[in-house]
């Protein structure tokens, strides 16, 4: 590992190595990560779809640059101590533009990072009428993004395939090829599950959404099917957005913050600010 700048990356893998099932919320600014670090999650996934829809008001469509993600994970590596891994989409451009990608995740802090096999300017992973890379175009930017590492920052291959048979194939291929995880994006059925966790080498990631096509269990059946790392990739972002606009709406309504009193705790938001900052210094 360089000396230039630090890495939490060695101490995931020491996580992938020691926890048979690892959950990761998806935070989207400094305070998330916070709250998550604070509940006992080993580590935290920051989510494209949140930065672009809580940073800039955007939908998932590929509008956000690397040097805006670079930032977030910055002011999040800042304020915890635990891994935080980072979705880099298809890594801001051609393998040349993912090597400039790896190089400033590097720095950022990260400790991974996932790439998919997407076209640029794509849909939400979890929308129907994508576009995907010929596996030559995307094998390119994995190995590249593998072998321009300074650090042992992990990279997470993800496809996007939707056909089961080819999304595994895809798989065994970043695989074979040294990716530290795969991730069939979008998986619909409890028979397509059992059929990744049985088919597809290594350690694999599973991305859960409210709403979304993949079936909701628990953790500890994701992890008997064979997925040792559990995304809650929006989670955060759609539960704070839910009680925003209830209280919101509330306040608006009665025209007094009393009638929001039960969910204003100001004295116990700052003491955990403070303490968190303390903490750092």
């Amino acid at each position: 590992m360089s000396k230039k700048f630090p890495s939490q990356s060695n101490v995931f893998r020491q996580i992938l190595q020691s926890y048979p099932l690892i959950e990761m919320p998806g935070c989207y600014d400094a305070f998330t990560a916070m709250i998550v670090e604070q509940v006992g999650y080993p580590s935290l996934f920051i989510s494209g779809n949140c930065i672009a829809a809580s940073v800039f008001g955007n939908p998932d469509i590929g509008l956000t640059s690397l040097i805006e993600t670079s930032l977030v994970v910055k002011n999040v590596v800042k304020v915890v101590d635990i891994p935080v891994i980072v979705d880099i989409d298809d890594g801001y451009g051609d393998e040349h533009h993912v090597a400039r990608t790896i190089y400033e995740m590097e720095r950022a802090g990260a400790a991974g990072v996932i790439l998919e096999d997407l076209v640029s300017n794509k849909p939400c992973g979890q929308l129907n009428e994508k576009k995907i890379l010929p596996l030559k175009d995307y094998m390119k930017k994995l190995e590249r993004a593998l072998h321009c590492r300074e650090t042992n920052l992990c990279i997470a291959a993800r496809t996007d395939v939707s056909d089961v048979d080819k999304a595994i194939q895809r798989c065994k291929t970043y695989h074979h090829a040294g990716a530290d995880l795969t991730f069939i994006q979008g998986v619909s059925c409890l028979d397509a599950l059992k059929k990744i966790g049985e088919n597809v080498p290594g350690r694999k990631i599973l991305n859960i959404i409210l709403g979304g096509k993949t079936p909701i269990l628990s953790a500890t059946e994701y992890e008997k099917l064979g997925f040792q790392v559990i995304l809650y990739p929006t989670m955060p972002l759609y539960v704070a957005g839910y009680a925003l606009f209830k209280q919101m709406q509330q306040l608006k309504n009665t025209q007094t913050l009393s009638s929001i009193e039960d969910s204003l705790h100001q004295q116990e938001f700052q003491n955990f600010i403070i303490e968190r900052f303390l903490k750092r210094k």
